[in-house]
């Protein structure tokens, strides 16, 4: 973090390196669709993430980011500041996959590595 931002209404927000995107959690509840669901970091590379969900299921997904929201109100996004997004429902098939295995997940996961 090299600091904090103030709007005129009073709102804050931490500043990162700028070459520094947020970056997705190790260990993470999930909110919305997939309330109440336990996401574990299995392990990431410089393309992709394997997550483990509910001790049951892999996810595998590309590394993906969006523009850091800087006032909700006005809908102003930062040009500089980036965190990275777990994928919604509809993201999967397209850059995300699920997987029973831990193989078949590793497998997938293996392809961002060859590319």
């Amino acid at each position: 973090m090299i600091g904090r931002l103030r709007f005129g209404s009073g709102k804050r927000i931490d500043l990162i390196n700028k070459n520094e995107d947020k970056k997705l959690p190790k260990q993470f509840t999930g909110k919305g669709e997939v309330k109440h669901l336990e996401f574990t970091l299995v392990k990431q590379s410089k393309r992709a993430y394997l997550y483990k969900v509910d001790n049951s299921y892999y996810e595998v997904f590309e590394r993906r980011k969006t523009a850091l929201c800087i006032n909700f109100k006005e809908r102003k996004y930062s040009d500089t500041h980036f965190k990275e997004i777990y994928p919604k429902a509809k993201d999967f098939g397209m850059w995300a996959w699920t997987f029973v295995s831990l193989d078949n997940a590793n497998d997938k996961f293996m392809q961002f590595i060859d590319d």
